[in-house]
């Protein structure tokens, strides 16, 4: 049968390239499989396929620091095993689809051929993936050694762990037909983890003393602090498979290489004959699987994708809706149910008060107080990537809309109230959301030292300035998901399913850049006028004066271009023939 086996999966990966090679025929695909290649040539490949197969200089790291990091890599293995034993409990099933169920099941196969087909499914990826990651990230350049080498560590690495993981679901099934229950495996797991954790603590306290401020200031002295940890026994002798598995990755030239390959295949081997021996039942698991699995590829193309697998149940409203009003509130109204009851107003609420007090509590002590500048800029960062990630993860609530469109244009409604209402529950939680994450940056900046122009009143008020800006600007980002739905909808339609590609990339990569682009035309006046305002506020009175002057004008400005842009949507939105535009 394992001739058969490779028949089918070499027959289903040819299929799969022509299918994706002909779809390219259409223009939504093939600008965007231009775009695609383009990126990855321009920013990840050029460099790496001219120095691929070169070996590196050599480590630029001293020896020592390369074997801290391997027994830090080793210490990692070795939690993601302990986690693979104690918490999972799902029966044990191998990922198969429906079709492969259909198929093999009923096939005069037994057990052990569904595995190897499986395990040969599985080597496709991680090949691919091994070699990728060696390709992109060119670890050599930094530790030295040879790219084909660190493409062979992964595999070995990926291969390994593949089979554990198997191996290990094999293992709980058959602890439960013992009679064993997951509860009590994982307090026999906790207790067994928890037993080798305090033995390697008392015998570690009396042989390494705990460090002082200054062995430890720095990057190094941690890493050589918690590379010592990790090689005295009894927690080496623990971590020797896992730094077996680990050397090739970690060798600086072919001699090492080959030495330390010997070990990790006699591991590859060993978990190998592990799995296939093992006779577990796993055809109904897997249906099951099978079965879930399809249900959430349909429920992600049609938009109905939801986390989480409890059944629905009712949900109160978020506020109360008037009978007569501004029709777009309804569409909010109805939205904010759907979302689910975390996003209210008292969630947010609750969130700004951990932050307040969250933040008083790290200034209140000058010791915590160099905490404050890192916190206050990792929120900044994260509200400066959801002003743009924000708009890209809302592009489900587009994929339900053109699947709704007949119906919506059946309301006796003007198309940009539609547009609006649309708009206005995304708008909303990302309104809170960068209000939420500015009030971080602000609470942390007021009460640092004053620098300069950074003094604790003016940072409050410019954080206030910008919370009058985000509105605004968060809805014209949001117009650019809606102007692709009308303009381009087969492609709303291509990214709405689970398939990837090159030419799936391509496009997200194309609707990014039309984020970019909004963002600078939509801002480009409202800085001008804003900062015309701004020197007004600074000739009548002081800098705070003149921010808040800046943020009501520049907010003006962004309110007219969403009104422009909302306006300019629904008239397309009136215009626009779902019939014409996607025939099928």
């Amino acid at each position: 049968m394992i001739r058969a086996l490779l028949y089918l999966q070499a027959m289903s990966m040819a299929n799969a390239i022509r299918a994706r090679l002909l779809r390219l025929k259409q223009p939504k695909y093939a600008f965007g499989a231009l775009a695609g290649i383009a990126y990855l040539y321009f920013f990840l490949f050029r460099d790496a396929f001219r120095k691929f197969g070169q070996s590196g200089p050599g480590s630029d790291l001293p020896t020592e620091m390369g074997l801290q990091f391997a027994a830090i890599a080793a210490f990692v293995l070795l939690v993601m095993v302990a986690w693979s034993w104690i918490m999972p409990s799902a029966r044990a099933a191998l990922k198969f689809t429906e079709a492969e169920v259909a198929f093999l099941f009923p096939a005069p196969m037994t057990r052990r051929m569904l595995i190897h087909y499986k395990l040969l499914r599985s080597q496709l990826g991680i090949l691919f993936s091994s070699i990728l990651i060696a390709l992109v990230l060119r670890r050599g350049v930094a530790l030295g050694g040879n790219p084909f080498m660190h493409a062979a560590g992964w595999w070995l690495i990926l291969s390994t762990l593949n089979l554990h993981f198997i191996g290990a679901s094999f293992a709980r099934e058959r602890l439960l037909e013992l009679g064993l229950h997951p509860a009590r495996r994982r307090a026999l797991g906790a207790m067994l983890l928890a037993l080798v954790a305090g033995a390697c603590w008392w015998w570690l306290r009396t042989r390494l003393p705990v460090p002082d401020a200054d062995q430890i200031n720095d990057l190094r002295g941690v890493l050589g602090y918690f590379g010592r940890v990790l090689a005295l026994p009894p927690l080496s002798w623990l971590l020797l498979p896992f730094q077996w598995l680990v050397a090739p990755f970690f060798a600086v030239d072919l001699y090492s290489f080959l030495r330390a390959l010997v070990p990790a295949l006699g591991l590859l081997v060993a978990h190998y004959f592990w799995v296939i021996r093992s006779d577990v039942s796993f055809e109904e698991a897997s249906i099951d699987v099978a079965r879930q699995r399809a249900e959430k590829i349909s429920a992600m193309r049609s938009g109905r994708m939801r986390l989480g697998s409890a059944p629905l149940k009712s949900r109160a409203a978020p506020f109360t809706l008037a009978p007569k009003g501004f029709v777009s509130l309804a569409f909010l109204w109805k939205n904010l149910i759907a979302v689910g009851p975390f996003y209210r107003l008292r969630t947010w609420l609750i969130a700004c008060g951990i932050v307040i007090a969250g933040t008083l509590w790290l200034g209140a002590d000058p010791a915590r107080q160099s905490l404050l500048t890192i916190v206050a800029v990792i929120a900044i960062s994260f509200a400066g990537w959801a002003l743009i990630g924000g708009p890209m993860f809302m592009q489900r609530e587009v994929r339900q809309t053109l699947s709704q469109l007949d119906i919506l244009k059946s309301f006796p409604l003007r198309g940009w109230q539609i547009v609006l209402g649309e708009l206005l529950s995304p708008m909303v939680l990302m309104t809170f959301a960068q209000w939420l994450l500015l009030l971080t940056a602000a609470m942390c900046f007021s009460q640092l030292p004053a620098r300069g122009v950074f003094d604790p009143s003016i940072t409050v008020i410019a954080a206030v300035a910008i919370a009058l800006i985000a509105a605004p600007l968060c809805g014209l980002l949001l117009c650019v998901p809606y102007a692709g739905l009308l303009y381009f909808p087969a492609w709303m339609e291509s990214s709405s399913g689970t398939g990837g590609g090159i030419e799936v990339l391509g496009q997200r990569l194309l609707m990014f850049g039309g984020y970019v682009v909004v963002m600078a035309l939509s801002l480009l006046p409202a800085a001008a006028l804003g900062g015309i305002a701004f020197l007004l506020g600074q000739w009548l009175g002081n800098l705070t004066l003149a921010l808040l002057l800046t943020s009501v004008v520049a907010g003006a400005v962004l309110v007219m271009e969403l009104t422009a842009a909302v306006t300019w949507l629904g008239e397309k939105l009136e215009r626009f023939d779902l019939s014409e535009e996607m025939p099928r």
